[in-house]
């Protein structure tokens, strides 16, 4: 057992004495027999302590302000002591009992591979299933000038030297925080699939459930960043202003499908042909449709 790397994921939360409990027993339940869990509470008042209490020394957790989901997740991880790294939102679950047994016996198969993700389920506040996550291999090139958001964060574990490389979460992000994460592994290190199910995710009422404005701006955002990051290749440098362009495109996406924000929308529509005017036949066909709909 000793020789088996520890696994630390942490679980940032606020409020959710509703949903906590799910999410910390997918954890318990699974059968890798080394995993370290840290709850990084937010200070919740709604009796979600109280549950934390409970579980003795199942687990791990502390009580305290943060300056947001990022700041909590950092935390949490750099107070553990896990070579492999993974976070659960407080709705979120592992698939019981071997989500982590696969993807630890995957990074022990292949040490060059510094993130390893599978596949996830969207489920609704009933556990019902709503959708699979679409998947793919990674490909750097394609996720930076798609602005394509391949890695579900719950099916996700990262080795720590790789963030000890690159910095941890970026607590400028409110939303697409993991997606930023995502493109600065990819540029610095190896990332694979795995066909297989590792997690749920629960869609819900939430901050972010109608502020598709938030999640637009993270698009271009973390677009802007990326193309300021130490070795970038050139050939990819070369498609920035297609990337960029992608990014409003994107943005316009979340903008319409999370509260009809039109003036984003609009505005948007208005910035990718600016920044690309090549891409102009996509902006209309896209404002086209929302409009149609």
């Amino acid at each position: 057992m000793a020789e088996l790397p520890l696994v630390s994921v942490v679980v940032p939360c606020l409020n959710r004495v509703h949903l906590i409990r799910p999410t910390l027993e997918s954890v318990l339940q699974q059968d890798y027999p080394r995993i370290e869990c840290i709850v990084a509470d937010g200070g919740s008042t709604d009796g979600t302590v109280d549950v934390l209490r409970e579980y003795g020394a199942r687990i791990r957790w502390f009580s305290e302000p943060d300056e947001g989901h990022a700041d909590a997740i950092n935390k949490g991880w750099l107070r553990s002591r896990g070579e492999v790294l993974a976070w659960l939102n407080a709705d979120d679950m592992w698939v019981a009992p071997d989500a982590v047994s696969q993807a630890v016996g995957y990074l022990r198969d292949h040490p060059d591979v510094d993130l390893v993700y599978g596949e996830c389920e969207a489920v609704d506040m009933e556990g019902r299933l709503i959708a699979r996550s679409y998947h793919h291999d990674w490909d750097l090139e394609h996720a930076v000038v798609h602005c394509d958001y391949c890695i579900p964060q719950p099916a996700s574990f990262i080795r720590r030297r790789v963030l000890e490389r690159v910095g941890w979460l970026d607590k400028a992000f409110v939303s697409k925080k993991d997606h930023e994460l995502w493109l600065r592994i990819g540029l610095a290190g190896t990332i694979r699939h795995v066909p297989a199910l590792l997690a749920r995710e629960r869609i819900g009422p939430g901050y972010l459930a109608q502020r598709g404005d938030i999640t637009a701006r993270a698009c271009v955002a973390l677009t802007r960043k990326f193309f300021t990051l130490d070795g970038v290749p050139e050939g990819l440098r070369a498609q920035r202003r297609r990337a960029l362009s992608n990014s409003y495109l994107e943005g316009m996406k979340w903008s319409w499908e999370c509260g009809r924000h039109w003036g984003t929308v609009f505005g948007y529509a208005l910035r990718a042909v600016a920044v690309d005017p090549t891409n102009a036949a996509r902006a209309v066909a896209r404002l086209r449709a929302y409009l149609r709909a």
